[in-house]
């Protein structure tokens, strides 16, 4: 199970979604548990977001902001250069088709980079 510390401030979300993230994420190949839940926080961040869909209040986007943080803060500490680059990006690629009007999955692109990250 991950560190505690790394739920400090956001344990509200593990039920919401983030623990069965965490899973999906962790079960999609041997990476480290950091880079696992780095994609869920991504994940949960762009969730949050109402990315597309939307403004969302401020309060979900005060967590996403967190969220991310915390996934930068954990790829920095776990992931090679490369892999903290291709999280980054594929943030951008969600981010700028949401701007356009349009809605791309994040997933399939994140579980491609933590299997391999393995």
């Amino acid at each position: 199970m991950i560190a505690t510390r790394e739920l400090n401030g956001i344990e509200f979300l593990w039920d919401s979604g983030l623990g069965e993230r965490f899973e999906l994420y962790r079960a999609a190949g041997p990476a480290p548990e950091p880079i696992a839940l780095a994609a869920a926080l991504v994940e949960t961040a762009l969730a949050q977001q109402r990315l597309g869909a939307g403004i969302p209040a401020p309060a979900p986007l005060r967590v996403a902001d967190l969220c991310r943080a915390r996934a930068s803060r954990l790829l920095a500490e776990s992931a090679s250069p490369d892999v903290q680059i291709q999280f980054a990006r594929a943030v951008e690629s969600a981010s700028a088709t949401a701007a356009e009007g349009g809605a791309m999955p994040i997933r399939p692109r994140l579980l491609a980079i933590v299997r391999a990250a393995s």
